[in-house]
């Protein structure tokens, strides 16, 4: 008896060190992850000026505009798998596809930015480079998604980590040797791309790959039941991003890389937010299909204090230094914007509070009405963004920004309580 009590504690003892590694790398990963492009900016600007860091700034916004439709909203989908009824290697197959639908809109994108943007064609290499770049994040994110499922979710910290070192060296270092922003990008994706390889062999035997091979009915299925949550992620992801493309046609560089030299803390909001709730959407999983109703509504209001504390002491913290620190951050007086800087973070905090909502309403498998809404919001900001940004320039960006991101949360928070009382209480 002995001998089984003292075997049951080092699996508790094994399972909670796996659960603290797991913490531990998904929060650095999400911090670097949250980081890279605040301090990529940084140094571009110090490098390059403002006005290659107006180039960046937009490149980066697209890559990630388009990282959206290839990841296609299936992290969420695939690690609250519990059962596998979706083999590894349908969500494999199903990347790929989703990778070269990404491909194909960045070529179309870069003839269009060409052709109908009247970019030179230099800034539109940049953001094709930028594109082509965040294929790699794409593709390995399939595989991060199964060592999750696997409860190894620290080995995919342990990846992603070492590829944004990497990617953001070699970016760094050929831009400092060259001064070429699109030879550095497109060098950065061909150092993520080996890193992301080689990070993924070394963790290879973690995977515990299935002998089920793909099957095209259930590959079939997931473009149906994601494409919900990938139109979401895809409008979401465009209004956060919809005053940047409004100042790219409204106003020049110089104001695009302010801008975002006081969006950039929206971001790290965002991210940080979202490793706080990544580690335990397998529990929440759980708990919401086995009715375990306290339960489920512990994680939830846990969540939800973190997603609080978080917001509360990054505003207050701009409050007091924002200004000051992003002025030296970018070597650019920003002094005349602390008042958008506020405002932005306010819609930033809301934005977090979205997304955490998106996800539970993924697990819950009632994803199908999110879209709707965000293309209702999507269609409003065609008009309301540009017309804001030219009446109020930055003030009026950040201020239809907000404003949408508010409208957003009413919508999804009636939504959840819909599904909540139906699905958990019974109540129609």
């Amino acid at each position: 008896m002995a001998r089984i009590r003292k075997r049951k504690s080092n699996k508790r003892e094994t399972a909670a060190g796996e659960s603290r590694a797991s913490y531990l790398w998904n929060s650095a990963a999400g911090l670097l992850n949250a980081a890279q492009s605040v301090f990529l900016l940084m140094v571009i600007t110090r490098m390059s000026g403002l006005y290659a860091a107006g180039i960046f700034s937009i490149a980066f916004a697209t890559g990630n505009l388009l990282l959206n439709l290839g990841n296609y909203g299936v992290r969420n989908y695939q690690v609250s798998d519990v059962g596998e009824e979706c083999s590894f290697f349908d969500y494999l197959v199903h990347r790929l596809c989703t990778a070269g639908l990404m491909a194909v809109a960045a070529l179309g994108y870069y003839v269009y930015c060409l052709e109908g943007k009247g970019y030179t064609p230099y800034k539109a290499q940049v953001v094709l480079a930028m594109c082509l770049l965040k294929t790699v994040d794409v593709l390995e994110e399939v595989f991060d998604g199964r060592l999750q499922q696997r409860g190894r979710l620290d080995l995919a910290g342990k990846v992603v980590t070492a590829r944004l070192l990497v990617t953001m060296a070699v970016m760094l270092g050929v831009l400092g040797g060259t001064g070429d922003l699109r030879l550095a990008t497109v060098l950065a994706g061909a150092a993520a791309a080996l890193t992301s390889g080689l990070g993924l062999w070394l963790v290879r035997g973690a995977l515990a790959l299935p002998a089920r091979g793909a099957c095209p009915a259930q590959i079939r299925k997931l473009f149906i039941a994601c494409f919900p949550v990938c139109a979401t992620n895809f409008l979401s992801f465009y209004l956060t991003n919809s005053p940047k493309y409004a100042i790219d046609s409204l106003m020049d560089e110089t104001a695009q890389a302010q801008y975002n030299f006081i969006a950039m803390p929206v971001f790290v909001i965002g991210l940080l937010n979202l490793f706080l709730y990544q580690p335990v959407l397998v529990r929440m999983t759980l708990t919401w299909n086995g009715k375990e109703k306290e339960a489920f509504r512990r994680l939830f209001f846990r969540i939800l204090a973190g997603l609080g504390v978080i917001s509360c002491l990054v505003l207050a913290g701009a409050w007091v230094m924002g200004i000051p620190v992003l002025s030296a951050l970018y070597a650019t007086d920003l002094s005349a914007l602390h008042a958008e800087l506020m405002v932005i973070l306010a819609g930033g905090a809301v934005l977090a509070y979205n997304g955490f909502l998106c996800a539970v309403l993924t697990i819950t498998r009632s994803q199908k009405a999110i879209p709707v809404i965000y293309a209702a919001a999507a269609a409003l900001a065609l008009y309301f963004v540009p017309e804001m940004v030219e009446r109020a320039g930055i003030y009026g960006a950040v201020a239809a920004y907000t404003g949408l991101m508010v409208l957003i949360a009413l919508l999804l928070t009636a939504l959840f309580g819909r599904v909540y009382r139906r699905q958990m209480c019974g109540r129609q």
